[in-house]
């Protein structure tokens, strides 16, 4: 009777599991709008003095592509480390679309211990702006993260950051896209 049963259950799991599986989710079509941003990138630019230090010129390097069945852009960013940019930004992003707020969402941590969660209704016109809090080095503020297409293969990117009451311009870059081999 026990192996009866025991079968029984065990056939009642795996039929719900495929049923499940005939019901999943799948990726909300906003996320084609997000293809743009997929593939390998390098970027130079300028990061102001901030309260993160001195000013100095940047370069770095930009790998997103598509992840988690399709319902997230994953990737990683890495700048250089140079004379004058010693403690050079890594981190990990990953971008998608919440169909219940009917907004894109971008989520970031990094090697400072910075994490943000910023949303952004999508692209008006060749811009996209995402904005949010962000953790940095204990304090809590507010990020903005604006991106503009000025074609197929290259967008700017400014990222600013509220903290302790004043707004800083932490990064402003140029990205382009590296052609595939």
């Amino acid at each position: 009777m026990m192996k009866r049963f025991v079968a029984t259950g065990a056939l009642a799991l795996l039929l719900g599991a495929s049923g499940l599986a005939q019901d999943a989710p799948t990726p909300a079509p906003e996320m084609a709008n997000l293809k743009y941003f997929v593939g390998s990138w390098t970027c130079s630019g300028d990061a102001p003095a901030s309260p993160f230090g001195p000013a100095h010129k940047t370069q770095s390097s930009m790998t997103l592509k598509p992840d988690l069945d399709g319902f997230w852009i994953a990737g990683s960013v890495a700048e250089a480390k140079t004379a004058s940019n010693p403690r050079p930004v890594k981190g990990m992003i990953h971008i998608g679309y919440d169909p219940g707020a009917k907004q894109y969402v971008a989520v970031w941590v990094d090697n400072f211990g910075s994490w943000s969660a910023e949303m952004a209704p999508g692209w008006q016109g060749d811009s996209m702006s995402f904005a949010g809090d962000q953790t940095v080095m204990g304090k809590k503020g507010v990020a903005r993260d604006t991106f503009v297409k000025k074609s197929e293969t290259e967008f700017t990117h400014k990222f600013e950051l509220r903290l302790d009451g004043k707004t800083s311009t932490i990064v402003e870059e140029t990205c382009k896209k590296v052609a595939k081999k």
